[in-house]
């Protein structure tokens, strides 16, 4: 990695791990679960990857340093109480916080699995999706692999997923981060990159588009996002919108089309 990992960085600590004494399975998915003062969403989080028909999972929950309740400790009792269910799981937390890419960079790191699925804590996934992503990603050559969306709590509709095109997501994202990635691709593009007002889901995708990776779209309803006045979609980043466009054009210039 270019960027990630260098020792003057600031460092996950480990609240809590546990792990089966066996050699890893060759189909473990690594689950990385970003928190940051979402205590009461969290176990209903949890318990949606808990539920997967996909058995070998291995879990890492990390506390962006929630400060305004009690999300840590909750991680913790639920990690202790329901390790048996996982290959491993482990709690991490920072130091101070970081943003939601420098969470879902540290879960990547300690990760054990070749592919990872991400998931906000106040989000759920159906019992299906680790499974289904897991077997589209390992029958094809994609790069990653996403779902259609269902869109819960102060809002109920069906989202706008579609299959990769990157004409069309240069211009407007229609993909959640919720999706299971190479740890290869992470690697390529050198992780998620933090910008201030938001949209790293976007820009992450766009640099799939730069490195020419491809994600596969499973047409299921299988990823639940769930809408509510403080997640950081309704907030910071509808309010910055139009500089966000700048950021990501600046970021990511299309390439003029030659005859």
């Amino acid at each position: 990695m270019k960027t990630l990992g260098k020792p003057w960085a600031l460092q996950a600590r480990v609240a809590y791990e546990a792990i089966k004494k066996i050699k890893p399975p060759a189909d473990l998915v690594s689950v990385c679960v970003t928190v940051f003062n979402y205590e009461r969403f969290l176990e209903d989080c949890l318990g949606s990857i808990a539920a997967q028909t996909h058995k070998n999972l291995d879990v890492v929950i990390v506390d962006d340093k929630s400060e305004q309740d009690d999300s840590l400790d909750v991680a913790v009792a639920w990690a202790k109480k329901y390790a048996s269910r996982f290959y491993r799981i482990s709690v991490l937390t920072h130091p101070r916080n970081q943003g939601p890419a420098a969470a879902r960079n540290s879960a990547f790191l300690h990760a054990i699995g070749e592919s990872v699925f991400i998931i906000d804590a106040d989000n759920m996934i159906y019992p299906r999706c680790i499974a289904r992503l897991f077997a589209a990603l390992n029958d094809s050559g994609f790069d990653a692999t996403y779902t259609q969306l269902e869109y819960f709590g102060d809002e109920r509709r069906i989202g706008s997923g579609d299959i990769w095109d990157p004409a069309v997501i240069a211009q407007e994202n229609y993909v959640d981060v919720m999706g299971l990635i190479k740890k290869s691709a992470w690697e390529q593009v050198d992780g998620f990159s933090h910008i201030e007002e938001g949209w790293e889901d976007y820009d992450f995708w766009l640099k799939f588009i730069d490195a020419g990776l491809t994600p596969g779209y499973v047409p299921e309803i299988l990823s639940r996002y769930r809408v509510h006045g403080t997640s950081r979609t309704r907030t910071d980043a509808y309010a910055a919108h139009e500089q966000l466009r700048a950021i990501m054009a600046y970021r990511h210039p299309i390439e003029p089309i030659t005859p």
